[in-house]
């Protein structure tokens, strides 16, 4: 509890290890089941669920609408909401500003988003990304 506010949700570090986690089960899942499994359809409801409810939690605790959650499910959207929540502080909506982690973690994913572009220009293939084609 910092001053008056209980900071209700999950910080960074565990929004990120649990986002990890979910990820490791897929890949267990995947790898033990098979893709074709009938299995693999009620795990990844669950991952989904599971993942939603983490970013609720994290979206409480930076400070803002918890009705932010839905855009996960708008492609692209779902892209900058993680990089939000994983970027952004406990109480973020009180400052708006990131800090030096936040920013850290910010410019790691502008990077990493900026090779992928780059590597869809670069591989030849008929790629396109918001109508824009990489060929």
């Amino acid at each position: 509890m910092v001053g008056d506010k209980l900071h209700l949700g999950i910080d960074r570090l565990y929004y990120f290890l649990g986002r990890i986690a979910m990820l490791l089960v897929m890949v267990f899942a995947v790898t033990f089941f098979g893709p074709e499994s009938s299995w693999i359809r009620p795990i990844g409801l669950g991952i989904t669920i599971a993942a939603t409810v983490l970013d609720v939690m994290r979206l409480r605790n930076i400070g803002v609408s918890q009705w932010l959650v839905f855009l996960r499910f708008v492609p692209y959207a779902g892209l900058l909401l993680s990089i939000g929540l994983q970027s952004a502080q406990t109480d973020w909506a009180d400052s708006k500003r990131l800090d030096r982690p936040g920013l850290a973690i910010l410019a790691t994913h502008a990077a990493i988003v900026g090779l992928v572009v780059y590597l869809m220009y670069r591989s030849g293939l008929n790629l396109a990304i918001l109508g824009i084609p990489f060929q």
